[in-house]
């Protein structure tokens, strides 16, 4: 018979976890993000939703892999890999430590946030849904500068960012025959991103300028997924092929602009032009992803993915702007000596390794006027932690990343990546029987 206190308990185990990670990551999720890095005020900031936080430890690889403890949520072919009988949930908390460097300045900063909080459970034998809410991309970013001007003398400028675009999706993933899945993610975006620049000088008659900027953003994103599932000669080994495709993406933009203008020791502010309700488009462009994940033994586990995307059609409000197409190689690989629920507990550990490489979409010139690329290049390791007699765990991942531009007149970053998360497994769709 159903055993009704364990069901009581998980579900208030669950139910303070998400409470928990909800109101320890929801002031960062659904407001202005702390991330502080001068890159995220270029595009639509700093992205966020092509990474698949439960690998960190992994290269972030997602396209080939499937698991009935987490929701993949970046190929929505995975959900039918949900156990037939049972509710899966798993949740993310992430933090990074930057560091930015430029000749002999230095500069480090921390924040965390929420990564993901995400459930998934079987409707039919063939068919599985899912749903959860993410940030797709953050910005935050505090400069300033000064120059030297023969008639006012020294002006200073400062510029400031804050924001982001959040995610929130239901997916639906079937299973045509055996082996083959297909999926869709119908994911609503939406944010709020400030932007503002301001001119000062001490020199007497100087006006202090201020440029403001609101975005309102949001909008609907669709994501394809595939993946053939391919039994090797080991009844215990098998090849997953899978790939994804989100196409180009238009969200809705609602801009206020206003520009204010004020003189030291005269009371009163100008405002020189106010533009309210200047409404348009974000053009996202496609995304397309594709990867292959090797399972050997129950023990062994290796993936690729392969990801690219055309910044270069990426548009606002009318407005082209200078970016690279992006790609990016990711390798991952997962270690376990024994799988067997009864074993001893490190024995059981999960052990992970990966890296990736690719190519930003940043495209920024240097003292010359000369165009530069960024290249990035993160190594990661991680752990996962079984709980006993169960498939429900805590997964903690690490990654050491760069950004590095081809130029020593840019800002190198150096930065640390720390996530922890959790995978609730539990049969709760069982039919109770009566002796």
């Amino acid at each position: 018979m159903l055993n009704k206190t364990r069901i009581t308990k998980n579900l208030a185990w669950i139910l303070s976890t998400v409470l928990a990670i909800f109101l320890n990551g929801s002031s960062t999720l659904f407001s202005q993000s702390d991330i502080n890095s001068p890159y995220s005020m270029f595009g639509p900031g700093q992205l966020s939703g092509n990474e698949y936080f439960r690998n960190l430890g992994m290269g972030g690889i997602s396209q080939g892999f499937r698991s009935n403890t987490s929701v993949n949520y970046l190929n929505p072919a995975s959900y039918t890999a949900t156990d037939s009988l049972s509710f899966l949930f798993d949740g993310t908390v992430f933090s990074h430590l930057y560091q930015q460097k430029i000749a002999d300045l230095e500069q480090t900063s921390l924040y965390a946030n929420l990564g993901s909080l995400n459930f998934a459970f079987p409707i039919h034998k063939r068919w599985s849904v899912a749903a959860g809410v993410l940030p797709w991309s953050q910005m935050g970013y505090s400069i300033s500068d000064s120059q030297q001007d023969d008639i006012v003398g020294n002006v200073n400028y400062f510029y400031e960012g804050s924001g982001g675009i959040n995610q929130v999706y239901l997916g639906n993933a079937f299973r045509l025959f055996d082996g083959l899945s297909l999926g869709v993610n119908a994911s609503y975006m939406f944010g709020r991103s400030e932007d503002q620049s301001i001119a000062n000088s001490d020199s007497i008659g100087f006006y202090r300028t201020t440029w403001s900027y609101s975005d309102n953003i949001g909008g609907f994103m669709l994501t394809y997924g595939l993946q053939w599932q391919i039994p090797l000669n080991n009844e215990n080994s098998n090849l997953v092929l899978g790939a994804s495709y989100t196409g180009v993406t238009n969200l809705d933009v609602n801009q206020n602009k206003i520009i204010l203008r004020t003189l030291a020791g005269v009371p009163g502010i100008d405002t020189l032009s106010a533009q309210p309700d200047n409404s348009g488009t974000m053009k996202i462009p496609a995304n397309m992803a594709a990867g292959a994940f090797l399972s050997l033994n129950n023990h062994w586990g290796l993936g690729l993915d392969y990801q690219t995307q055309a910044w270069s059609n990426y548009e606002s409000l009318g407005k082209n702007f200078d970016l690279n197409d992006s790609w990016q190689i990711r390798f991952g690989t997962v270690y376990n000596p024994r799988i067997e629920t009864y074993s001893g507990l490190f024995s059981r550990f999960e052990y992970k390794a990966g890296f990736r490489y690719g190519h930003s979409y940043l495209k920024l010139p240097d003292n010359s006027g000369n165009l530069q690329d960024f290249s990035e290049l993160g190594i990661s390791f991680g752990i996962g932690l079984p709980v006993r007699r169960s498939l429900s765990g805590l997964n903690i991942g690490f990654e050491f990343a760069q950004r590095n531009p081809n130029s020593d007149d840019l800002i190198k970053e150096n930065y640390f990546k720390f996530n922890i998360g959790i995978n609730v497994h539990e049969r709760w769709f069982i039919r109770r029987k009566f002796f």
